[in-house]
């Protein structure tokens, strides 16, 4: 279940390693998915209300510098944003693939850390999104197991 809340990817490989069976792997891997999903949306959440409430601020808008013996505070010019290539690809996911792609990919593709904190920075007025991101965790943990277990 741990393994599933973080990287989803190798959880039902390992939990048919460790012995389960397909009823036990799914419930094992759908419960740690949507418990990774449920902590890491309410951090999320916590983690922007915190940067926007003081970082923000603190970082961006009350930049001072003391000119030499003087104690005067002139306020620092903000620098541009740079766009650095990670920046760059989350922006482009966004982009692309909307609320619908970052749902459909979180669990596979991006860790679910990551997804979520996406997927909640940009589509947090939805009210489904966490329905959406765990109904994700599920067909993704039936369909992985499905294909092990066959294979």
């Amino acid at each position: 279940m741990l393994v599933s809340s973080t990287k989803f990817l190798l959880a039902p490989a390992l939990s048919f390693g460790m012995g389960l069976n397909f009823i036990q792997t799914w419930l094992s891997t759908s419960a740690g998915g949507i418990a990774g999903i449920i902590i890491f949306f309410f951090l999320s959440k916590w983690i922007l209300q915190l940067y926007s409430r003081y970082f923000f601020y603190y970082f961006h808008l009350l930049k001072t510098k003391i000119y030499g013996s003087l104690n005067i505070n002139v306020p620092k010019f903000i620098p541009a944003r740079r766009f650095t290539r990670r920046n760059r690809m989350i922006i482009k996911i966004v982009n692309k693939f909307g609320m619908a792609g970052i749902v459909i990919i979180t669990p596979i593709l991006l860790s679910i850390p990551l997804g979520t904190f996406i997927a909640t920075r940009y589509y947090s007025a939805n009210h489904f999104l966490l329905v959406y991101l765990s109904a994700s965790v599920l067909f993704w943990s039936l369909f992985m197991t499905s294909a092990i277990s066959l294979f």
